[in-house]
């Protein structure tokens, strides 16, 4: 009896607690639905005819026999060599005709093996997993059979890999004056039905090559690649290539969901990063002025890696492409402490995305680097609904001050808080600077949540409390300056929460951040739009009406998810899901360094890279973002605080257009030594002031009467000097270098600028 009521009463405790449980959890549940589908744009055209035509351009080669027209538009012929499913592009704007393999160069005369041949010819190759083993298979290389389909304003070609029971479409399309290259995802099939079973050698689809040599040539006097590295950069087409080297760097950053993360240690060694590919673009200009074009990774961008190869690495030609990721091998651990221990794992289904690429070929005046970004700029404002501002210039260029108000550290019994910034101290600073002259500030709080391990949105005691936080606030906004609140959604920090994603292999999510030394654990996308939700009502109740958002380039990765593949083009819609809501909710939002797919929601675009990765074989930075945002988004450099040349610095920030940004604590800049801030080496105003003033009042002087036009061109006159364009009809000539320079009538002292 005393056991049967024993087990009764431990029964009901055990539903109790599960009751509990229930109830806890509920209160914190959220409702998921799959991310929709982002919009095709396939019916955009970029280049519809609307410029100028320009002569005959010279030095085109004729169309060998072996390609016959397969269709035609008002501005493109389109002809196809059915034997590699290569293909020719006559513009009928200057009758020049682009080639997806050099059609001059004799390949068997050049000592070329027959798989290089087949490589270069083909049109689409791909690269399978094979025994645990990638390698590149070709369709001429491979015997694919080929099927072809013809319409008006192109073809369908079903290539079958035989050999290893892969087949897919490739869909080519004139619009107007673009090509549009699509292989469909539900075109994809594996169709080995040994594939997955015991025995079996498991070939399967790693990566598309979709033509690679397109474009490609051995030499162009006056021209160049312009590839999306950083801010931008050329590389011109030179006889003999400054570096005989490669560069290969993914869209939109790393996909995590396969990497395995390395340990963090006293011997780690962070090595600088390279600066991140937020275009999904490159440009090949053959005759700057004349003939060049335009390529933009449409749909698949998030599984989209960019390639330059430089001539004499490969082949005697310089190649410019984008390949295409469907499955990565990925460590699936054997054991919880021998991080050694593990064998290859792979994703059954390839990931789940259409893979489109449009070609917008440029003619005339708009055949160079501006161009490209120009005829991006088009394609997103055609897409998105990219707008230009209507403001009038303004006397004072914005200045952006971002405060440390909390972090955390560890202390004896835990993460203890380490107030930066209480909110009186940022209001007394905004005081000052207001009285020394600054009047178009902006201003932006940054907290530390321990709860949330990150940055989110809180009210702190330890900072002042509520009554300060709203006086601060009230006292901004009758100063007219424009605040927003900083909040990282995308990823914690120090430790992972119920909100971590999963890597493909189960563990968590977890990335190293060399710049800070410790660890990001990035959330599962599908939380942020939730996390942002919870805000909304402490947002209205302190009339807080703008967001300055963190982290967002750290979204982006394949992952598992209670037993299905997110994929990463999945994350692209989820964020765009949240930030609609947010500014639905009449939220602005501001994105640190965000990826070009988000820039319909960039109120603001704070971290603007200045500056390319700088490698070897790299000819000239050239500000492809702000050829693409100045007069529509406001930009804000990186933080200043730790220039090591002030002045070059005040130099790029006024050639590209981008208005200088600080960061700043009230208190010690040593407190904040072994928190997430521990990059900011100087952050105390007085240690700052004369580098704010000193970089603000040249960048004002320079900028203040372009500050809301739109900069249309830019011309690198001379090594080291530079004239840029605006549409209210200003220029402005910079010369970086330690002696004057003498533009027309027009002198440039060294190291100085002139506007005209």
């Amino acid at each position: 009896m005393v056991v049967k009521r024993l087990k009764i009463a431990v029964g009901l405790l055990l539903l109790a607690a599960l009751g509990l449980y229930m109830l806890f959890n509920q209160s914190e549940k959220a409702e998921f639905s799959m991310a929709a589908a982002q919009g095709s744009a396939k019916d955009i055209v970029v280049n519809d005819g609307s410029g100028p035509c320009t002569e005959p351009a010279a030095g085109t080669a004729a169309i060998p026999s072996s390609f016959k027209k397969a269709a035609e538009s008002g501005q493109l012929e389109l002809y196809l060599e059915e034997e590699s499913v290569a293909i020719a592009v006559k513009d009928k704007c200057n009758g020049y005709a682009w080639f997806s393999y050099n059609v001059d160069l004799d390949m068997q005369k050049a000592g070329y093996s027959p798989d290089i041949i087949g490589y270069i010819k083909s049109g689409v190759s791909i690269v399978t997993y094979d025994k645990f083993k990638p390698g590149r298979r070709t369709i001429l290389g491979d015997q694919a059979k080929k099927t072809f389909q013809f319409r008006d304003d192109g073809f369908t070609a079903t290539i079958d890999f035989t050999k290893v029971q892969l087949k897919f479409d490739v869909v080519v399309t004139l619009k107007q004056g673009d090509l549009i290259i699509e292989i469909p995802r539900e075109s994809i099939q594996e169709y080995n039905p040994a594939l997955w079973k015991p025995g079996n050698n498991d070939i399967l689809l790693s990566e598309m090559i979709v033509y690679p040599f397109f474009g490609s040539v051995p030499q162009k006097e006056n021209g160049y690649i312009v590839i999306p590295d950083g801010s931008g950069a050329i590389v011109r087409l030179d006889e003999t290539p400054k570096y005989a080297t490669g560069y290969s760097a993914p869209v939109y950053g790393q996909d995590y969901g396969y990497e395995t993360t390395g340990a963090l240690g006293p011997k780690h060694m962070a090595v600088k990063p390279l600066e991140r590919v937020s275009l999904p673009i490159y440009g090949m200009i053959h005759d700057e002025g004349r003939v060049g074009m335009l390529v933009i990774a449409e749909d698949g961008a998030s599984y989209a890696t960019y390639n330059y190869v430089s001539k004499n690495l490969q082949t005697s030609d310089y190649q410019s492409y984008f390949t295409y990721n469907y499955r990565k091998a990925y460590a699936q651990m054997q054991s919880r402490v021998n991080k050694d221990q593990y064998v290859l794992g792979f994703q059954q289904l390839p990931n789940q995305f259409d893979l489109v690429q449009r070609y917008v070929f440029l003619s005339g005046a708009k055949a160079d680097y501006v161009g490209v970004a120009k005829g991006f700029r088009d394609y997103l404002a055609k897409k998105d609904g990219l707008s230009k501002k209507t403001e009038a210039d303004r006397k004072q260029i914005p200045l952006k001050i971002d405060f440390i108000n909390n972090e955390v550290t560890m202390g004896t019994l835990g993460t203890e808080n380490v107030p930066a910034t209480k909110y009186r101290q940022a209001q007394e600073l905004v005081k000052t600077l207001i009285e020394k002259g600054y009047q178009n500030l902006n201003v932006t709080f940054k907290t530390f949540v321990k709860e949330d391990s990150g940055y989110r949105f809180k009210v702190m005691d330890q900072l002042g409390g509520e009554d300060a936080f709203k006086e601060a606030i009230a006292d901004f906004h009758s100063r007219n300056v424009r605040f927003s609140y900083y909040i990282d959604y995308a990823q914690s920090y120090y430790e992972k929460t119920k909100y971590t994603a999963s890597k493909l292999n189960r563990q968590d999510m977890q990335v190293m951040n060399d710049s800070k030394l410790l660890y990001n654990y990035p959330n599962n996308p599908k939380y942020v739009q939730y996390l942002a939700e919870r805000d909304l009502d402490a947002l209205k109740k302190y009339n807080i009406g703008s967001l300055a958002l963190g982290g967002l380039t750290e979204t982006l990765f394949t992952h598992y998810d209670q037993g299905m593949i997110g994929y990463a083009n999945e994350g692209m819609a989820y964020m765009e899901q949240a930030l609609q809501d947010l500014n639905d909710n009449g939220i602005r939002t501001g994105i640190y360094l965000p990826d070009a797919y988000l820039y319909k929601y960039a109120g603001e675009y704070y971290d603007t890279p200045i500056v390319s990765s700088d490698l070897i074989f790299i000819d000239a930075t050239v500000p492809l973002i702000p050829l693409i945002l100045s007069g529509y988004v406001d930009m804000f450099s990186p933080y200043m605080n730790f220039s090591s040349n002030d002045t070059d610095v005040m130099l790029r920030m006024i050639e590209f257009g981008v208005f200088p940004s600080f960061i700043l604590t009230g208190e010690s800049t040593y407190d904040i030594k072994r928190t997430a801030s521990n990059d900011v080496y100087a952050s105390e105003y007085p240690y700052l002031q004369d580098r704010i003033d000193y970089m603000y009042a040249g960048v004002n002087e320079a900028l203040h009467e372009v500050s809301n036009s739109e900069m249309i061109h830019h011309t690198i006159l001379a090594e080291g000097v530079v004239r840029v364009e605006y549409a209210n009809g200003k220029t402005i000539v910079i010369n970086y270098n330690n002696e004057s320079y003498s533009d027309g009538n027009v002198k440039i002292k060294a190291k100085g600028f002139v506007i005209l």
